[in-house]
């Protein structure tokens, strides 16, 4: 399929409706406005600020409906969703979309139960489902929400997941659906200067007993010259008063995003483990596999997460078990001293990239998405 038409003419006769529960800067939803611009005749965002600044990152041509709200987490959560749900009643009672297009399945109950009125076609764009991302004692809940997720589907005409397999692991699945990866626009990256000579890259929100950094750390202090540089927000009190603190890490804090792929580039080796105590870690949709493919450095990667699947497949990183300190170093001093089948891996995942999960072809996917629900295209096909 060629790609969707870069000039001013949309691809469908139609007006959409994108509601998120967040504002239009987060990285998935930067990515999908352009996109929804360029496929529909009008666009509406509906969303939240949830304090972020976002007005930087405004796409043109997309009518903006945001609520100022500070959403909390887990049931403090209820009065800010229950605010938000009557914000976008009002809304797509006054805005009539062809097409409502809503993010993750606890926006889908609604229209299950009858209290959002319906578009003619209603989709969801699922981020993480609630029968996932549930942690704690929360997660003996997990069938109950599952059941939720699955009445939710039921109401929707069409799914759009991240994964093969986060989309297989749904029980019910609409009549349409399609996978969008979490991947960037291919781009050629230069490396950033004045970094470590051998690293490993540790992006992302860093938190206790979750994101590995304890065994990462473990690891790195067993290799000679490989050290650890890390950026994003940090969590707990062994990454605040230990990871920062050690002699081996260079933290950089929370850096703007043009700099992420070029300290990628400039790897050694990316990390990418998660706890899997949440089925959302087992079931993972990380950037930074995508991010890794286009600058061809390679990927360590957690044998407990699904999406060691595409290094299984293209070669461009190892696995090992989540927490397992040995292995890791392992793998570290094998591509500190230069792994040539891995490294060639790596530099052959950017031509993959490039052709099988950049951002501009999943602008052709959605594209094809849509007009398998039936939206009626501007030649009246």
């Amino acid at each position: 399929m060629p790609p969707v038409s870069s000039d001013t003419s949309p691809v469908f006769d139609a007006s959409i409706a994108f509601v998120f529960s967040d504002a239009p800067s987060y990285v998935r939803a930067r990515r999908t406005l352009p996109t929804l611009r360029r496929l529909f005749r009008e666009v509406h965002f509906i969303g939240v600020t949830r304090k972020r600044s976002w007005d930087d990152s405004r796409t043109p041509g997309i009518h903006y409906h945001i609520v100022d709200l500070q959403l909390s987490n887990g049931l403090a959560t209820v009065p800010g969703v229950a605010r938000f749900m009557r914000y976008i009643r009002w809304k797509l009672q006054q805005l009539r979309p062809d097409v409502t297009l809503v993010v993750n399945d606890e926006y889908t109950l609604p229209f299950a139960a009858g209290y959002l009125p319906r578009s003619r076609f209603v989709a969801v764009d699922m981020h993480d489902s609630i029968g996932m991302r549930v942690l704690g004692p929360g997660a003996k809940l997990r069938p109950l929400f599952r059941r939720l997720s699955e009445l939710g589907l039921r109401a929707m005409d069409g799914l759009v997941e991240v994964t093969p397999e986060r989309l297989q692991w749904h029980r019910y699945r609409p009549p349409v659906t399609a996978v969008v990866h979490n991947s960037p626009p291919y781009e050629e990256v230069t490396a950033e200067k004045g970094l470590p000579k051998k690293f490993v890259y540790v992006n992302g929100n860093l938190e206790d007993n979750i994101h590995g950094v304890e065994a990462v750390l473990a690891a790195v202090d067993r290799v000679e010259g490989m050290e650890i540089v890390s950026t994003g927000k940090t969590v707990g009190p062994f990454v605040e008063t230990v990871f920062r603190r050690h002699p081996k890490v260079h933290h950089l804090g929370k850096v703007h995003p043009d700099r992420l792929l070029p300290i990628a580039k400039a790897a050694t080796a990316m990390y990418c483990h998660y706890s899997p105590v949440r089925l959302n870690y087992v079931y993972g949709a990380p950037n930074k596999l995508y991010e890794a493919m286009m600058v061809g450095t390679p990927v360590l990667i957690n044998a407990e997460n699904q999406a060691k699947s595409m290094i299984e497949e293209h070669g461009f990183g190892l696995i090992s078990p989540y927490n397992d300190v040995d292995a890791l170093a392992r793998d570290l001093r094998r591509l500190r001293d230069g792994d040539p089948a891995v490294e060639q891996a790596a530099q052959r995942a950017r031509e993959v990239f490039r052709t099988t999960y950049s951002w501009d072809i999943m602008e052709t996917v959605w594209e094809d998405f849509f007009r398998r629900m039936g939206v009626t295209e501007r030649n009246g096909g």
